[in-house]
């Protein structure tokens, strides 16, 4: 029984030593990649590029599923922001409250005859109305199918080559199209896909859909959010990115080419991890085509978006979210370990499924393996320490670079007080946030395994996105 013990928290220990240590590595690519992009970018005139009408223009797509709450102040957000020529298109994904009433009422929506073709299969197109107030923004009625059939009806509809995609609680910064769209300018031929950071709105002060003031949320559990938001956007995702084996744009902000998405024939219906499935798709699409081309992402531009503030809505979101990641890589099986996929195929899918799905029941069985070593006295504590420092304080270490990255990247300049209660949480995510985290991915394993297909929808708490708090 020792020797069983002994076991378990010895594999788990070298198998967390060399998943941090290939973290370590991904976080020195985004350190060299962002210090390479300060010292080669070029200035941008940005009035300059308005007034000469140098940006291309892009369609916002934004599903709406019962979004009563936040629907009206969403749209009046995303009309008001900072980019020469756009559209606006709301899809109404069948809500059964009265989001398309309002959107009616305080848009004064007129329906139309709006001729578009179908260049991907979504449910029945019940009314398109255009607003006699706003000439860019189009809403779509149709019958419910999902996040990724609104999507697709929107893509369907939509006139301009590029679309972003994003969530319907989502606030962008004030340039963050701007910054999203420079990929594509710089690189028209081979970039297809661009994501930015995503911010909790918890806790921020909003006028008329602009950031007033980035504050810390007073909630612990959005707080630790946070932290592993940072270490995935200002470390993994700047990391992957630079060796083009990004496999996930957030589903909340991202901007796409239009005619390379219909290609691949939209986001899959009913997919409970749309974004990661399409680019993946992309990614596999390109490969086989045998023609270069890059997915990547920007860190200085931010969106805000309303982040779980109660357990049993992020259970809803984690299970999801794991659920998600496994539909995505059993359906590209295919892509693991194969050279035919390049780098995707050798390293990012295999990476994604051993840095996400296995973990979780490793470091269960070393904490069964601990408590049962330290009440039978057959474990030596010097084990611990080993599991401790490479799983816990190995993690620490990259969340605190992530933190000092993110402030950086951003130019930003936080006062002490919200720098020190970022660093402290840090320390807390390891004593109740990690574990959670571990129990919702397993469950989420054993319900993908089930085939309980459940979306687990968002539960919106609300936060001001319309006038000065």
């Amino acid at each position: 029984m020792i020797h069983i013990a002994l076991y378990a928290v010895i594999i788990t220990a070298l198998f967390f030593f060399v998943l941090n240590t290939i973290y370590l590595f991904i976080l020195a690519i985004a350190i060299f990649s962002i210090n390479k992009k300060k010292r080669l970018q070029f200035p941008f005139d940005t009035q300059q590029a308005f007034r000469y009408r140098l940006l291309p223009p892009v369609t916002i797509i934004l599903p709406a599923y019962n979004e009563e709450k936040t629907i009206v102040q969403s749209v009046r957000s995303l009309l008001s922001i900072r980019y020469p020529e756009y559209e606006l298109i709301v899809v109404n994904d069948g809500s059964k409250d009265k989001t398309l009433e309002l959107l009616k009422k305080v848009f004064n929506l007129k329906k139309t005859d709006y001729v578009f073709r179908k260049s991907i299969e979504t449910e029945e197109v019940r009314d398109i109305y255009i607003s006699d107030s706003f000439k860019s923004l189009i809403v779509i009625d149709k019958k419910n199918g999902g996040k990724a059939d609104a999507l697709n009806s929107g893509i369907n509809v939509s006139k301009y080559p590029y679309f972003c995609a994003i969530d319907a609680d989502t606030v962008l910064g004030e340039d963050a199209l701007v910054k999203l769209i420079h990929p594509f300018i710089d690189d028209p031929e081979r970039t297809i896909a661009v994501g930015g950071v995503v911010k909790a709105a918890n806790g921020c002060q909003f006028h008329h859909g602009r950031l007033l003031d980035e504050s810390l949320p007073r909630n612990l559990l959005v707080l630790l959010q946070m932290i592993e938001y940072a270490r995935s956007f200002f470390m993994g995702r700047i990391g992957l990115a630079a060796i083009n084996s990004l496999l996930i744009i957030s589903g909340a902000f991202g901007l796409f080419k239009k005619d390379e998405v219909i290609k691949v024939k939209g986001y899959k219906k009913r997919s409970l991890g749309e974004d990661m499935m399409l680019v993946m798709k992309l990614h596999k699409h390109k490969r086989k085509e045998k023609k270069k081309y890059r997915i990547t992402f920007v860190p200085d531009t931010v969106s805000w978006t309303e982040m779980p503030s109660k357990l049993r809505i992020l259970k809803k979101q984690r299970v999801r979210w794991q659920m998600g990641l496994l539909e995505s890589i059993f359906d590209n099986i295919d892509m693991f370990f194969n050279p035919k996929y390049g780098i995707i195929g050798i390293f990012s899918v295999p990476f994604y499924f051993f840095s996400e799905v296995i973990p979780p029941f490793l470091e269960l069985l070393s904490y069964i393996a601990i408590i049962f070593g330290l009440v039978y006295r057959l474990l030596p504590i010097s084990y611990i320490y080993y599991f401790i420092t490479v799983t816990w304080i190995y993690s620490i270490a990259n969340s605190l670079i992530a933190i000092l990255l993110e402030h950086y990247i951003l130019s930003s300049s936080p006062r002490f007080k919200h720098i020190a209660i970022k660093f402290i949480s840090s320390f807390i995510e390891n004593f109740f946030y990690r574990q959670l985290n571990i129990f919702y991915k397993i469950v989420g394993v054993f319900k993908y395994i089930a085939k309980k297909r459940e979306w687990g929808e968002m539960e919106r708490q609300g936060f001001n996105k319309g006038s000065k708090k």
